[in-house]
This record gives C-alpha cells, structure tokens and sequence, in this order.
C-alpha cells in the first residue's frame, strides 16, 4: 500500500461536544488551585459519560458534591449548586470562562476617603 492509499483510508475521530476541552480544563484549575491550596475546597472528582463531562467539588466536612461544573452533548456549559433539595443552576455559557464568571475574583473597590 503506498502512503497516498494509507492516508486516504485513514478515519479521523469526530472530538465529542461532551467533553471538557484542555483550555476549559485550564480555566477550571485556575479558579479551583487556590481554593484548594487555601482549604476551601477539598478535591475535584471528573466523571465522563456519553452525553457529558462534570467536574464536581467537594467542600469540607461535607460528604458529598456541592458543586457541579458540566459541558454536555450539545457543548454547553453549565455551574449547578446542590443543597439538601437538589440541583441549582446558578451560571451558564457558551465557553467554560463565562460559565465560571460567578468565582472570578471581582476587582476591589476604590479605598473610601
């Protein structure tokens, strides 16, 4: 086989809008490193299934997830919070950065005088 027939053969494997991209996956640590470093948060656990990527956050003294970051199938993204009830939405977005807006550091006001 020559490689001109090589490569026409080769199949390229569609990326799934589900799944969290390496610059969304930056964007996450950047808020989620000094949260961890400072004790606010506990860990970060992923879990993959076919229609959707999370990154779920465990807080101290908690036992289970209280926030839930997700793409889904469709790639939106979507930051949920979880109370004793359910679920929440509480941030949405087309890109990973504007659904995390809500924990990004918000610029300190001017000094009163």
């Amino acid at each position: 086989m020559t490689a001109t027939a090589a490569a026409s053969t080769a199949t390229v494997l569609a990326f799934s809008r589900a799944r969290f991209t390496p610059d969304d996956l930056a964007t996450f640590e950047s808020i989620a490193e000094p949260k961890l470093r400072d004790g606010h948060w506990v860990g970060v656990v992923r879990e993959s299934g076919r229609g959707h990527d999370r990154l779920l956050v465990l807080l101290p003294e908690v036992d289970k997830p209280v926030f839930r970051f997700e793409r889904d199938g469709e790639g939106r993204y979507s930051l949920s919070f979880h109370d004793r009830s359910g679920w929440y939405g509480i941030g949405a977005g087309g890109s990973a950065a504007e659904c995390l807006a809500i924990w990004r550091p918000r610029p300190a006001k001017p000094a009163a005088r």
